[in-house]
Formats: C-alpha cells, structure tokens, sequence
C-alpha cells in the first residue's frame, strides 16, 4: 500500500466487535458511551459492554441546592437498564453519594441476578465519610465511629450476598446486613471491606462463609476485633487501621503477602502458620515510636525478619 494511503487505516475499527468491547470495558462508564456518536456500530459496541463504572462527581455546592447538569442517579440507571438480555453485567463498580435506597437496591438486585462477577460499591455521605478511624496523627482522631455517626450508614442490600457468581467484592461505607441462616457469599475470592458498620459476629459471619478466599482486605473497621479466616486458599492478608484489632488466626498454608498498618502490634495479634513463606510484607506503624523502650519495639524486628521478604 502506498505510503500516502497507509495514512488513513482506520486500524482500531478494523477490529472486531468482541475486541472492541473488552476495551471500552476498561474505561469509565461515561467516556465508553462517548464512542455511540461515532457510528451506529460503536452504539452497538458500547451497548455490549458488560461493565457498569461511574463516580459521582457532585461537589459539595450540590448540597446547597445547585445540580449538576446531568443527575448522576440517572446515569447509573441508564447504563444499567441500557444493557440488551444478550449482555449480562458482569462488572459492576459506583461510587455514589448516597442514592436513593430503592434505586441503589434495584442496580445491585439487576446486576447480581445478571451474573456479576464483580461489584465495587464506595458510598459517600455529606460530612462523615471521610473522618479517618485512626487515633494517631490527629487530636480528633478516633478508633471507632462517633455516636452522631453509628447506625447511619446504609444497610447493605441481602440479595448481594445470594449472587453465585460474585468473584470479587469491595464496599466501603456501608452497614452490613447479613441474610441469617443460609451461606453468603460462596463464590468469593476477593473481599475488601473499608470502613464498615457491623457487629463483630456478623463481620465473621461473612468471613466463614468464603470457603474460596484468596484475598482479603479490612481498613477502618472498628469491629475487627478477633476474626478467624479458614480459607485454606488465601493468600494475602492485609490489615489498615483496625485500631481495635487484638488477635487475627490465618488458617492457611498459602500465605504470600501480608500487609499491617495500625498501632504498635503486641507479638500475638497474628497467627499465621506459613509465616516464613511470606514473601511480601509490609509493617506500617501508625503511632510515634520515639518514646517506646527496645523492648516494645522488638516484637515487631523479630516478625520482620522471620518472613521472606
């Protein structure tokens, strides 16, 4: 071909549609969507994406009555319901500013009876969200939610707890509500909970109930106070922030990254077994240790070097 004509290849829809799909499901919901006004074959495209990803980007002067042109509970829907019966939504991931707890309810109940694989769901709320559960660095700090805050996070919808097909999941804000009685969560390898309303029972509840864990995470939450994880799978383990922690049982022989961030950890606050396989760990001590003795400090030498890494 001529150099002057090789110019004018139009080489990404030369792809094939399956091509195109997997890579608009690595962007942003709304930006994928931008590709429709090309063609009516990227509306094609876009509408066989299996992924559903947004943020809210409401800033805080849309609590003072001014909205945003387009009305994020809007977008969520439209994505959602756009999708045609020959696309499943395998990903679904929204960070939202407290929506309406029907709708919320009815994208997971879509999503989970479509056979999501993932859900990523981050909640926001006008002010206390974003208080950091960490008694260090700060003289506001605090280990646990205050009381103006305790029992106002959203409950967690008991119908995403029953999806089969669920893979990996993460929340952050959010109260979880456990269906009583039956297995939840079965399928799941990755579980990642950040800031999390919850009684300590229900917290394991969930935790015993993923035979398959390979990855678990737990940031911010004040009720991970002795939590017991029998996944014989797992394989990372990481602990940011749960200031209230005081014994942590890994019944695993495949561990291979750990991961602590809090206070200076007694020497009996984890139990893993393979301890000299990890081959990845990370010690974050939150809290000033200028005025510790060597003695206090020297649990903590001693866990580093046991390890691989």
């Amino acid at each position: 071909m001529p150099p002057h004509r090789r110019r004018h290849v139009d080489r990404l829809s030369a792809l094939p549609d399956e091509v195109l799909e997997r890579i608009l499901s690595h962007l942003p919901s709304d930006e994928a969507t931008r590709t429709t006004s090309l063609s009516r074959r990227w509306r094609r495209v876009s509408d066989g994406v299996p992924v559903v990803d947004l943020v809210d980007r409401k800033t805080d002067r849309r609590w003072r009555g001014i909205s945003l042109p387009v009305c994020f509970d809007s977008k969520v829907t439209g994505a959602i319901f756009s999708k045609g019966p020959t696309t499943p939504i395998r990903v679904l991931r929204l960070h939202a500013r407290q929506p309406p707890d029907d709708l919320l309810d009815g994208w997971i109940a879509t999503a989970a009876s479509s056979g999501a694989e993932e859900i990523d769901l981050a909640l926001q709320y006008r002010h206390y969200s974003r208080r950091r559960l960490c008694p260090f660095g700060s003289c506001f700090g605090k280990a646990d939610f205050g009381e103006d805050v305790r029992g106002s996070y959203t409950k967690t919808p008991r119908q995403l707890f029953r999806c089969a097909t669920l893979r990996r999941l993460r929340l952050a804000n959010w109260t979880l509500d456990l269906p009583w009685g039956v297995v939840v969560a079965a399928s799941l390898q990755t579980l990642c909970l950040k800031r999390i309303m919850a009684r300590a029972a229900v917290l394991q509840q969930l935790v015993s109930s993923c035979p398959h864990l390979a990855e678990l995470t737990l940031e911010e939450c004040p009720t991970a106070t002795t939590i017991t994880v029998s996944s014989d799978r797992l394989r990372s383990f990481a602990m940011v922030c749960c200031h209230n922690a005081r014994r942590v049982v890994l019944r695993t022989q495949c561990q291979r990254s750990l991961r602590y961030k809090g206070g200076l950890p007694s020497d009996t606050i984890l139990d893993v077994p393979n301890y000299g396989e990890v081959v990845a760990l990370t010690i974050d001590i939150c809290e000033d240790l200028t005025s510790k003795a060597p003695m206090e400090i020297a649990p903590v030498l001693s866990s580093s070097a046991g390890a691989r890494s």
